[in-house]
Formats: C-alpha cells, structure tokens, sequence
C-alpha cells in the first residue's frame, strides 16, 4: 500500500501519543509531522514557537529508540520528509519531522528541489517466518500479510521472536536489547550538521529547524569572520562526531525558539557541552534579522 503520514500539532499529537509506544513495541513503521505553536493547551494557535522537541523525544511509556528532523528550509522539508519514510521503514520506528508555524507558512522559489529515492524493505516471508527475529543489528525481517507463506503476528504485549505473547523475563531482556540495538545503526544514517562560515571561528552559533535562514542573515549581516553557524536538521540521535565542531570554538551561543533551550539541554545532556550562552525567544513571534544580529554582536564583544 501507499506510504502515508500524520501531520498534526503539539495538542492533537499530546492526544495520542499511546500510538507512538505501539509502535515502538511491535516495530512499525511511522513518521509524524508535528507543526509546533506555542503552548501549553491551546496557548497561541496562530504563532510559532520551538517547544515541543522534549514532547516527541519522550512522547510514549518505555523504551524504544526514534528518529526526530527539523528542516531549516523548504528543500530540507521536502528531502528529509522523504528519508523520513525511507528510514522509518529500514529500522520500523517511529521518525518524526518538526516543523513550526513559521516554516510552514514561508513561500519562496527554489530552483530546483532535490532528488529523493524511495526505500522498501519489506521482505517475502516462508514458513519459518519470525516476524521479531532476534539479529545482530536488531532489525527483524518485516512481512505483510498476503506475501510470502509466513504467519505474521504482532502484538503489543511482550512477545517472542514469533511474536506470541509472553512473560518470559529471559525473553523480555532479549526483546527490549534486540529494539535498542537499532541505535547504533541509525547514528550511521545521521543528518550531519552544516556549517555556514569559515571554518577557523572563534565564536559558534548553533541553532537548529526553522530558524536556520533568519541566523544565517544575521551572522552576514554583522559581518564578523570569527563567527560561523552550525545548524541541526536532525536533532536525535546525536552523532558523537558532532563534538569536534564544539570543541574548535572558544565560546558556543545557542539560539532556539523556546523558553528553556531545549535542544541545548540535549546536547548537554548527550555531549556534555558547555551550553550556559543561550538566546531565547518565546513570545510567539518569529526572531527578525536585526534584533538576533543585536543580540549575537552582543555575546562576542
């Protein structure tokens, strides 16, 4: 059948999240787009904010891993909602794409869009199918019914590699290793970070989704070559690799669309990078070129 998606914001997507944890325990594939405004409850439906990263990085009970973009631009939207599916599909997790209200009501021409490939890892089954087989890299051979001679079955209890219902804690251990061992190969598939400037700075201003273009002119517009830009399109997992561009830098400003620096606390939280220069903005309203130029001229004087 026809790839499809939920697209919805951070309140309907609080309203299901049980979704998210079905998924993650009977290993479908799904990709979420969660336009983000701000909140909490209804807050400002018709603003824009950065504030439900920590919602989809924890949104489901247990344990499971996931995959979250964050476009900075509409070529990105369009490239990463198509490795959304393809990557969902080759580690049968949830993969989420965060958007805000500013991206998503920006128009503009782009030359030319680039050019994505579609995936398929659905597999032929034969009579000694295991829907949950046990592998080195924790990715089980996924059947639908009606191709191939197998039995699928899928359960949201835990269950064997057969997928039957079990309370096996021996089973259970091998089962949760089994899920989690997906991390390591998805960080192989990670979205490295762009750096915009020269790459000899002093000053690293990293930011993350939507607010890529706004920075970008603001760092131009101060003109200084001692700072450059890091932007995240993918912010989970994080790459270890991404330690080295922090390392270079002599002071590293994080400039997010939150209240809290929520992107910031998980980088401190998965790279243990000094994170204590931040420039927030909640109001709802869109950061302009000439208040961050301000404000980023004024934490490297």
């Amino acid at each position: 059948g026809a790839r499809g998606m939920v697209s919805t914001s951070g309140g309907g997507f609080a309203l299901m999240t049980e979704a998210i944890s079905l998924a993650g325990m009977i290993e479908t594939p799904i990709v979420v787009h969660l336009g983000q405004r701000p909140g909490p409850a209804t807050g400002l439906p018709t603003r824009t904010e950065q504030g439900d990263l920590n919602l989809v990085l924890y949104a489901g009970h247990g344990e499971f891993p996931r995959v979250v973009y964050a476009p900075g631009n509409l070529c990105e939207a369009y490239q990463l909602t198509a490795k959304a599916f393809n990557i969902a599909d080759k580690y049968q997790i949830p993969v989420f794409v965060l958007t805000d209200q500013y991206l998503l009501d920006s128009f503009y021409n782009v030359d030319e869009m680039p050019q994505v490939q579609i995936e398929r890892y659905i597999v032929k089954t034969d009579e000694n199918y295991r829907r949950y087989e046990v592998t080195e890299d924790g990715i089980s051979p996924r059947g639908i019914p009606g191709y191939g001679r197998g039995l699928i079955r899928v359960d949201s209890d835990e269950h064997d590699e057969y997928g039957h219902i079990t309370e096996s804690g021996e089973v259970r251990v091998k089962m949760v290793e089994k899920r989690l061992r997906k991390l390591d190969k998805i960080k192989e598939d990670f979205v490295m970070p762009k750096l915009f400037g020269n790459e000899s700075y002093e000053y690293l201003v990293v930011c993350w989704g939507s607010t890529q273009q706004i920075v970008k002119e603001a760092i131009e517009r101060i003109g200084n070559d001692k700072i450059s830009m890091l932007h995240f399109s993918q912010v989970y997992p994080i790459s270890p690799k991404v330690k080295d561009y922090f390392d270079k830098a002599k002071k590293v400003i994080f400039v997010e669309q939150n209240a809290t620096g929520q992107f910031a606390n998980l980088l401190k939280l998965e790279l243990g990078v000094d994170t204590s220069h931040r420039i927030l903005k909640y109001s709802g309203y869109v950061y302009s070129v000439e208040e961050l130029a301000e404000k980023i001229s004024k934490e490297v004087e």
